[in-house]
């Protein structure tokens, strides 16, 4: 694999528009009905539950045991996520309570991460009916600009790249108060005639440089008919060890769908 953070960032935004044989409405039609979302899937809500191959290791060693499930995810349609730990089966020394509770605040922040961007590519979508009442749009003989501003009430500007078919080609994200920026690109393969996500890279730059990098690949299984992710397979390079890239891969296991769910908030 190429470097992470060798990526280069090429993104030369549509600067004019043309009037010809552009249909605006028939485009935000694309972009809305194209991907391959689990919303459109009849799914209400999944339960799952999460380890990685750096807990693995760790009770591998101690235990002589793999695929512990620690975390336990649900998601209700259409954005709502709830992360809780599972209780572990393992007594533990002291020691060994310190460094299981550093793995599991490690991927918790994973996990949470990785939900920022499927909500977006595999959950419900790039667009909601909040982002569509404010935007605005560029486009020219070979791509789509839509800008979204102040996302956030803190200033925050999102722009996607899109080719003229709807699909995403990258989404450059403007943070003007930390002066950070995030650009993404995803990754799609055609499945039963809906895009479905197959992962994303990611650069963060501060002040204009490049500070960390990371890519991430999806595995799917389906279940009845139904593309769930299930391996998570994640390449990290930060600007300080551009030497090293750092290998992880999270799991979710046992998922059970629309299922009769109360969550205490």
């Amino acid at each position: 694999m190429q470097k992470i953070l060798m990526i280069v960032f090429a993104l030369i935004f549509v600067g004019k528009s043309y009037a010809q044989l552009f249909d605006e409405v028939s485009f935000l039609h694309n972009l809305k009905s194209s991907y391959y979302l689990l919303n459109n899937q009849s799914v209400k809500n999944f339960v799952v539950q999460i380890t990685s191959a750096k807990m693995d290791a760790f009770t591998k060693a101690n235990w002589d045991k793999t695929n512990v499930p620690v975390l336990q995810l649900i998601w209700q349609a259409p954005a709502d996520v709830y992360l809780s730990e599972i209780k572990t089966p393992f007594n533990m020394n002291n020691e060994q309570k310190k460094e299981y509770r550093e793995l599991l605040d490690g991927l918790k922040i994973q996990v949470k991460g990785i939900f920022l961007d499927l909500q977006r590519f595999y959950l419900t979508g790039l667009i909601s009916d909040a982002l569509l009442s404010n935007y605005t749009l560029k486009h020219n003989e070979e791509a789509v600009q839509m800008t979204f501003r102040n996302v956030d009430q803190q200033g925050t500007v999102v722009k996607y790249l899109l080719g003229l078919n709807a699909l995403c080609i990258l989404i450059d994200i403007e943070y003007p108060a930390q002066a950070k920026h995030m650009v993404i690109y995803p990754e799609f393969k055609l499945k039963d005639t809906k895009w479905l996500c197959q992962g994303w890279t990611v650069q963060t730059m501060i002040n204009g440089q490049v500070r960390s990098g990371f890519k991430l690949t999806i595995d799917y299984e389906q279940y009845n008919q139904i593309y769930l992710p299930v391996n998570f397979f994640l390449e990290v390079q930060k600007a300080e060890e551009k030497d090293k890239i750092y290998f992880d891969e999270i799991r979710f296991m046992n998922y059970q769908l629309n299922q009769n769910i109360e969550v205490s908030k």
